[in-house]
C-alpha cells in the first residue's frame, strides 16, 4: 500500500469513504465538510492499494483503502500557543480491513506531522484500544451526568443562582467568543479558537439545531451553554461559567424542558463539584476519558519548556521511549535552575523511565509524575525517589479543557 498526503484530485475518494464509514453525502454536516472545509483548510492523509488492470502507459488506478483527516487546532500547552493536529475521520475501507492498514497509516502521518514541526497530536478515539499500542494517552477527562430531567429539576430545586436571569441568544460570535476566551483563559490544553474556528463551529452548530443559553448576572454575561434537544434527551454539549452560581441557573434551565424532554445528559469538566450537593448519591457522575493525545518530538517540547514559578532547582536523567517513532527515543538530563529548564544529551544512568504515553500525560498536566508512579506509568531506578518532588514541580497538575468535536 502506498501512503501519501491526498491531492485535491483523489478528494472524490475521500468524501466516498467518508460517506460509508460516516454522516452520509445528503447530511449538514457532509455537505458543509467537504464543500467549505475539507482539503481547503485541513490535510488528509491516505493509504491507496493498485487495483485493476494496467493501462496502455503501464499504470493502475489507485484506490483509498484508509485515511485519517489532520485538521488543524491552536492550544495552549503550560502557557505557549501550540498548533497541534486533531487526528479525525479515521476510517479503513471494509476491502481493507483486517489487512494491517491502520499502522502504517500513523506511521506515515507521525512522520508528516514531525516533519512540519508539530510536536503534539490529539484525537477522540471511539475505542481507545486501538490507539494505545501507539502509545496516545488520555489527557483530558469529563464528568458524565446522566438521569432524568425530573431528578435533576429536585436536585437542583434549593441551589444557588435562581436570581441570575437566562436567555436564549443567537449564535454569535461578538457575544460568546470573548465570553468563551475569559472563561477558559485558565485553563490546559484548550484551544484558542480563532475567527475561523468560531465561524466553522457556529456554522456547523447551526446546521444541527445547536441552541444557544446565556446567563446574565447584573446585566452581564457570565456563562453560556450549547445544547439540544433530540429523541427525547437535553443534552447540553458544552457549558462554561464563571461560578457555581452562573452554572447552577444554566442547569436550571436545563430542567425546566420536561415537557420536551425526559432524560439529561451532560459531560461536565472533571473538577467540577454540582454532585455534593445531591441529596440522591446515585446521581453522581460517572467518570468519562474525553481526549487522548500523543508527543510527536519529545525533545522539541522539552526545549520549549519554561519551567513554572516556584519550581524546584535540580537536574534529572529522563530515558524516553518510544515503540513507533525511532527518533523520538532520547536519553536526556534535564538541568532546572531559576525558571529555566535546559536539556542535554547523556550517557549518564537514567533515573526515571517513561514511555510517551506517561510523557504526554506529564507535560499536558493530567497527572503529575507521583500519580503516574503509583499508577505504574512511570519506574524509577533506586535511590532516585527523590526526582518525583522536581518533576512534580515542573509539570504541575493543570485544568485540561477541550471541546472540540471535528
Amino acid at each position: 500500500m502506498i501512503y501519501r498526503v491526498v491531492n485535491e484530485e483523489r478528494m472524490p475518494q475521500v468524501a466516498e469513504l467518508w460517506d460509508y464509514c460516516f454522516e452520509k453525502r445528503q447530511e449538514p454536516f457532509f455537505q458543509y465538510y467537504f464543500q467549505e472545509y475539507c482539503g481547503k483548510n485541513n490535510m488528509v492523509i491516505g493509504g491507496f492499494e493498485k487495483v485493476g488492470p494496467v493501462d496502455e502507459n503501464g499504470k493502475q488506478r489507485e484506490k483509498l483503502r484508509t485515511m485519517v483527516h489532520v485538521n488543524p487546532y491552536m492550544l495552549r500547552i503550560r502557557g505557549q500557543e501550540r498548533l497541534t493536529p486533531y487526528l479525525v475521520g479515521v476510517a479503513t475501507a471494509p476491502e481493507a480491513r483486517g489487512q494491517h492498514a491502520f499502522g502504517p497509516l500513523l506511521q506515515t502521518s507521525f512522520e508528516v506531522l514531525r516533519s512540519e514541526g508539530f510536536t503534539f497530536a490529539t484525537l477522540m478515539p471511539i475505542y481507545a484500544g486501538i490507539y494505545l499500542p501507539y502509545e496516545f494517552a488520555y489527557c483530558y477527562f469529563g464528568l458524565h451526568y446522566k438521569m432524568p430531567l425530573v431528578d435533576l429539576a429536585r436536585e437542583l430545586a434549593g441551589a444557588a443562582g435562581k436570581e441570575l436571569a437566562v436567555e436564549r441568544e443567537p449564535l454569535s460570535k461578538e457575544l460568546l467568543a470573548p465570553l468563551y476566551a475569559k472563561l477558559t483563559s485558565q485553563y490546559n490544553g484548550v484551544p484558542v479558537r480563532t475567527d475561523f474556528q468560531w465561524r466553522k463551529l457556529l456554522t456547523v452548530h447551526g446546521l444541527e439545531g445547536m441552541q444557544c443559553a446565556v446567563v446574565y448576572r447584573e446585566g452581564e454575561a457570565c456563562g453560556y451553554m450549547f445544547y439540544y434537544i433530540s429523541e427525547g434527551c437535553f443534552t447540553v454539549h458544552e457549558l462554561l461559567t464563571d461560578g457555581y452560581d452562573a452554572r447552577n441557573r444554566l442547569l436550571q434551565y436545563a430542567a425546566m424542558h420536561q415537557s420536551a424532554a425526559k432524560e439529561f445528559s451532560w459531560i461536565a469538566p472533571a473538577w467540577d463539584k454540582t454532585y455534593l450537593g445531591f441529596a440522591d448519591q446515585s446521581l453522581a457522575p460517572q467518570v468519562q476519558p474525553f481526549m487522548m493525545a500523543r508527543c510527536l518530538d519529545a525533545r522539541k517540547a522539552l526545549t520549549e519548556l519554561a519551567a513554572p514559578q516556584g519550581a524546584v532547582s535540580g537536574d534529572v536523567v529522563l530515558l524516553l521511549t518510544d515503540k513507533v517513532i525511532d527518533r523520538n527515543n532520547h536519553l536526556l538530563k534535564l538541568y532546572v535552575d531559576a525558571g529555566s529548564v535546559e536539556v542535554k544529551s547523556t550517557i549518564e544512568q537514567e533515573e526515571v523511565i517513561m514511555d510517551m504515553g506517561a510523557f504526554t500525560q506529564l507535560y499536558f498536566g493530567a497527572f503529575t509524575a507521583t500519580e503516574l508512579w503509583e499508577a505504574g506509568r512511570i519506574r524509577i531506578k533506586a535511590g532516585a525517589e527523590e526526582k518525583l518532588a522536581l518533576l512534580d514541580s515542573l509539570f504541575p497538575k493543570q485544568r485540561n479543557f477541550i471541546n472540540e468535536y471535528f
